[in-house]
């Protein structure tokens, strides 16, 4: 049984399951949702905690054997498992699926903790009998457009009074870095508890956090949000990102966007065709935007510009403008349709 992360307290009050799975991309909401859990299970009884990672060499036999053991005097307890890359390997996930055969005890409640699952793990079999046997709750990326909303929603919960724009200015210095933003509202309930908090008293007082990625940055490439592009790429370049590491995420989606286009004139189904590029979710949005805006010629133009740039960043040709830098951001805008025939 699936539930969405809003619905989990009231979830709660109607009595625990025999098993959990907390997975998602936002480590602030995962663990946020675990520490609500936790609370609810001992207000109920569950005292004692078991914790184990599945790491190298991790015997998954001993999740049966706790969950098995009985004893005359013994507490309820939470059986703790996380799953750092969100993929148990053959082993983990034959005892997962045991487990979920097996009959539960009323004593014990075992508790799944995952990081972010592509789509294609979640129809494995050990994940789907999980979803299916226990209660799975995604904890999802709060994207830009998102990100408003969710902040202005928990600074109300902080009992703060603050103008509208607030939410909306401070989503813009903590995009992509959902921790540093619930960082800010604490200081902000710090510093301002009972007074109206206006833009110019949270600009005073809240850092640039804005933290991004090369994913984020090609991302933004495909949907073809200039300002985006940019605003990405100068804070990459402040991190000290490898300009290696862009020019290759660049040149694969550039790439995947050529046989697209020449697939797609050829009649090929445009959904067979994200499939057979690994093209899922959505990025599959991401990509049909790119292949609406650009032609196949001017992605053939895209892809021999990015090798000649591989050819600079290695010291064989010549820096056409300033720097490797500069010649990133051609690619980038040209893939938002600006600048390129």
């Amino acid at each position: 049984m699936r539930i969405s992360l809003p619905s989990l307290p009231d979830h709660l009050k109607q009595g625990l399951h025999p098993v959990y799975h907390f997975f998602g991309a936002e480590i602030l909401l995962i663990e946020e949702a675990i520490d609500l859990f936790r609370a609810h299970a001992v207000d109920v009884g569950y005292h004692e905690r078991l914790r184990f990672t599945s790491e190298t060499g991790f015997d998954w036999n001993q999740i049966a054997e706790y969950t098995q053991s009985v004893s005359l005097f013994a507490e309820k307890k939470i059986i703790e498992l996380r799953i750092p890359t969100g993929k148990p390997g053959d082993a983990g996930a034959k005892a997962l699926i045991s487990y979920m055969s097996m009959g539960k005890s009323d004593d014990t409640i075992l508790v799944i903790i995952s990081g972010e699952i592509d789509k294609r793990t979640q129809n494995t079999k050990w994940f789907k009998a999980i979803d299916s046997g226990g209660v799975t709750v995604e904890c999802p990326v709060i994207g830009a457009a998102k990100l408003p909303n969710w902040i202005a929603s928990r600074i109300k919960e902080k009992g703060l009074n603050f103008d509208q724009d607030v939410a909306e200015r401070l989503s813009y210095f903590v995009e992509g870095n959902l921790l540093a933003a619930a960082q800010e509202i604490n200081l902000l309930t710090l510093l301002y508890p009972t007074q109206r908090i206006s833009v110019e008293m949270m600009e005073q007082v809240i850092a640039d956090h804005a933290r991004f990625n090369v994913y984020g940055f090609v991302d933004a490439c495909l949907a073809g949000s200039a300002n985006r592009c940019i605003r990405i790429l100068q804070s990459l370049k402040r991190e000290q990102m490898e300009p290696i590491v862009i020019l290759w995420a660049l040149s694969k989606d550039t790439r995947t966007l050529c046989h697209l286009l020449m697939a797609s004139e050829r009649g090929a189904n445009p959904q067979s065709l994200f499939q057979q590029h690994g093209v899922w979710g959505n990025r599959s949005r991401l990509m049909s935007d790119a292949m609406r805006r650009l032609s196949l010629p001017q992605c053939i133009s895209l892809l021999r510009r990015l090798g000649r740039i591989d050819l600079m960043v290695k010291g064989r040709a010549t820096f056409q403008r300033q720097n490797v830098w500069e010649e990133i951001e051609g690619i980038a805008l040209g893939l938002c349709g600006l600048g390129v025939s």
